[in-house]
């Protein structure tokens, strides 16, 4: 299997010790996803589509579970990127919508 110029350069983010994002609108990072092992967080980058003002970020930590990996979406203007109340997506639950993030009962 051949590796793409992405997968280096991703995996050199993931080398990072660097903790998920503190304060998302200060770094102007948005739409992380953690994952538990590093294999997953290359195979998701596959699928990030990026805009020209936008790079991939990321690293990897430990928290109380163990040690993982994140990669998220930094963007040059947080602003022109839209609404900063959904810089977070990757997160599916919500504790005012059990349901699932606006898609109402039986969803």
């Amino acid at each position: 299997m051949q590796v793409s110029d992405q997968d280096v350069q991703i995996k050199q983010i993931l080398t990072q010790a660097r903790v998920l994002p503190e304060d998302p609108k200060k770094e102007r990072v948005v739409l992380w996803k953690v994952f538990r092992n590093e294999a997953k967080a290359l195979e998701y980058s596959h699928h990030i589509l990026l805009e020209p003002d936008q790079k991939i970020v990321g690293g990897h930590g430990t928290d109380s579970v163990g040690g993982f990996f994140w990669l998220g979406i930094e963007v040059a203007d947080l602003e022109a990127w839209g609404n900063t109340q959904a810089i977070q997506l990757s997160d599916p639950f919500d504790g005012n919508d059990p349901k699932g993030q606006g898609r109402g009962p039986g969803s």
